[in-house]
This record gives structure tokens, sequence and C-alpha cells, in this order.
């Protein structure tokens, strides 16, 4: 009951208003099923819901490609997680002039090689002594994926020897690097951030091995919301707005993404939502319109 109080102290009547005047009263939201932007998908879909009365549609997918395709195509009207420039550059210039940036959610992401905290593996400099404890591997994820070349690249450009990079899953990755830590045993596996992993473990990237230490790894990325270009004028202002505020760092991300993650008890993703922006109230407000925070205020 605390949840949905909170929540709907940030009722805005302007969407019916702008609605009657031609604007839409829906929204469909499409998402990749990967965890930061199934999560981000839920709390937006809760907020527009409960704070900004819209009807709120779900489509999730299973790449990024087709996410595109869907909202450039009319499939969908939102895509919630687009990062940019690199991952996501192939799709982005083939609907150039479809879709436009419509709000910037997520900050420099990194990716890189990661160890718990507890291992003496510190920089790649290190490796070479660990070689036998580590079994002379380094987890990756699945086969063709970039980071698993990047490794080698980065094995190559170091004069590493006698260490493969094993292509995985990525669950299974998680799993030998949960197996490994409840045994304290070294391991080293590639990773990125946002990544539920990070709110789950006490891990850290390796030096040397991470974006903006090695050229191998590129430029840190933004992660962003994309939508067609009649996105400001098909929706109302406040819709717009908020799509434009939402902003989060790792610290409400990482908390935020351990109701979503694999194996997780929780059955009602939609209640954790919720009961995220509750436990969350002051960065939540910084995401509102200007008139749903006028509207709080006098609750």
């Amino acid at each position: 009951m605390a949840v949905l109080m909170f929540v709907g102290a940030f009722a805005f009547t302007g969407c019916e208003e702008a609605a009657q005047e031609g604007e839409r009263d829906d929204i469909e939201i499409v998402y990749v099923n990967w965890i930061e932007g199934i999560a981000m998908a839920h709390v937006k879909n809760a907020i527009l819901q409960d704070s900004l009365g819209m009807e709120v549609g779900m489509n999730e997918v299973t790449g990024g490609g087709i996410a595109f395709s869907s909202v450039a195509g009319g499939g969908g009207d939102v895509m919630i997680e687009a990062w940019l420039p690199t991952t996501h550059a192939g799709p982005w210039e083939d609907h150039e002039g479809e879709l436009v940036k419509v709000g910037e959610w997520y900050n420099e992401t990194t990716v890189g090689w990661i160890t718990p905290t507890y291992t003496d593996i510190h920089s790649v400099e290190d490796l070479a002594d660990h070689r036998d404890a580590l079994g002379g591997e380094i987890l990756g994820i699945e086969e063709g994926a970039a980071i698993n070349d990047q490794t080698r690249e980065i094995l190559d450009n170091n004069n590493i020897e006698g260490f493969d990079v094993v292509a995985s899953s990525g669950p299974a990755a998680w799993s030998s690097l949960e197996r490994a830590i409840n045994r304290e045993e070294p391991i080293v596996t590639v990773a990125w951030r946002p990544h539920w992993k990070w709110g789950r473990y006490d891990i850290r990237y390796i030096e040397g091995a991470q974006t903006g230490q090695s050229p191998v790894f590129g430029e840190p990325e933004d992660i962003f919301s994309v939508a067609r270009p009649d996105f400001e004028e098909e929706f109302p202002d406040p819709v717009v707005e908020f799509f434009d505020n939402v902003y989060v760092e790792d610290e409400h991300l990482d908390e935020l993404m351990q109701p979503f993650r694999p194996e997780s008890d929780v059955d009602d993703q939609m209640a954790a939502a919720r009961e995220w922006i509750a436990n969350n109230r002051d960065l939540v407000s910084t995401w509102m319109p200007d008139e749903t925070e006028a509207v709080a205020a006098q609750q």
C-alpha cells in the first residue's frame, strides 16, 4: 500500500487532457532480454501507468537489431536500451532518419576482465603468476562474441602465454564465477557494466584489461532510449519529459537489477519495480515532469 501511495502521489491529470487533444494515452515499450533493460522497462512501465496515466504494453525481444526494427517499423513506440555509439552502431545506421534518441539513462559503460576481490590478481601483469591456479583459462561468453576476441588480443598485446579463452554462455560464466567465489578460488572472466553481478558479488576489474585502459575495448558508451522522430508530437509533454529525465548510476541500478537477475525468487516483476521506486523516492522525483512534482508536493 505504501508503494502505491508513493507512486500515485505523482499523479498527473494533464496526460488525460493532452490525449483528448489528439495525443496518445497508450505506449508500447520494446526491450531486449538483458537484465538492466528488463529492469528499466518495468520501472518505466510502473511510472508511466501509475504517475502519468498511460496504458502500457510490453514487448520483450531477443536482440538489439530486432528491437530497432520493431520501433522503426511501428511495431513498438520506444526501445528502452540502445548502447551507442559502438554496440548498436549497425542497427542505428540501418535506421538512420527513422529513429531518434529520447533520453540518455546511463553514462559510460565499461567492459573488461574481472576477478573476485579476494584474489591477488590486480593487473594483467599478475596473470602469468596465477596460470596454474586459473587452469590456464579465462572465461568468455558465447562463441563468436567480440569480447572473446578482444580478450585474446589483450593476451597477445601483453605477451601472456599459456592461456585459452574459453567460450561459454553468459549464464554459465556467471555460474562459474559464483561457484569459484563460494569456494574462494581464483577466477578471471570477461564482464561489463551495467550488469546485475556487480550488485551481487564482490568483484573488480583487472588493471590494464578494461575500458579506458586498453584501446582493445574502445571508448565508453552511453545507453539511450530511442523512438521514431514524431515521438514528441505523438505523446503528451509529461511523457516526453519523463523519458528525457530518467538517469541512473551504478549504485541504484545495481540494486534495481537484483530481483530481475537469473534464479531470482521474485515472481512479480512489476511489484519489484514499484518497490524499488518507493525505496528510491529522491532519485525518482528528479525524473518526474514539473507538473507531477507540484502535484506530489500537495499530497
